[in-house]
């Protein structure tokens, strides 16, 4: 045999080899691959209802920024009822926010998401 034939042999003989190792685990992924019964990955955002807190903060030692996190409280009616806070004291329930100026039944059913009166 001449060394260029050896030369070939070699080349072959290592890209059989290459593409065997390539199938087999190309085989050995999608015979082992989980089968999936649900999506992988789920968008909470669209698919899951809000997370209910577990550790709510007292309303009376909220933050205006604490405020404004509630949904449906922007930053003006944060610092509305921030102020009716300062101006009157605490309150003891929520309900009692019913007379700052732009909350209602809603925005407070909001904010007991996030905060309690104590």
């Amino acid at each position: 045999m001449t060394e260029e034939r050896k030369i070939h042999r070699f080349y072959l003989i290592l890209a059989i080899t290459a593409l065997l190792s390539i199938g087999v685990t190309w085989l050995m992924l999608f015979l082992t691959r989980p089968v999936l019964t649900e999506p992988a990955v789920t968008v909470w955002t669209q698919t899951m209802p809000p997370v209910q807190y577990q550790d709510k903060i007292n309303v009376n030692e909220a933050t205006v920024e604490e405020l404004a996190y509630a949904e449906g409280i922007g930053p003006s009616t944060a610092q509305k009822i921030y102020d009716f806070l300062r101006q009157n004291g605490p309150v003891h329930e929520m309900s009692e926010l019913n007379a700052v100026s732009g909350v209602g039944e809603k925005r407070i059913e909001a904010l007991e998401k996030i905060f309690y009166a104590g």
